[in-house]
């Protein structure tokens, strides 16, 4: 995210809310690790391996979109 020069008008609200989107990264993270105890404890999921695999798969998902928010939000603003 380009915030402009550190001296320059806007920019504390511009760096506010590039930290406010690393934040963010806490709701996949959750859902990631929802997802992830869910294929372990659910019953349902536990006894069919196809649907375990998936909700694995989904929880591997959710958590590269948890890293990359983070990652996108921690930079430094330009």
């Amino acid at each position: 995210m380009f915030c402009g020069d550190p001296g320059s008008p806007g920019y504390a609200a511009c760096a506010a809310q590039s930290q406010l989107f690393a934040l963010a990264s806490a709701i996949p993270a959750l859902l990631g690790l929802a997802l992830m105890v869910a294929a372990f404890t659910a019953p349902s999921v536990r006894g069919d391996r196809m649907l375990r695999t998936r909700t694995l798969s989904y929880s591997l998902v959710a958590w590269g979109i948890a890293a990359g928010t983070y990652v996108m939000g921690g930079l430094p603003p330009l």
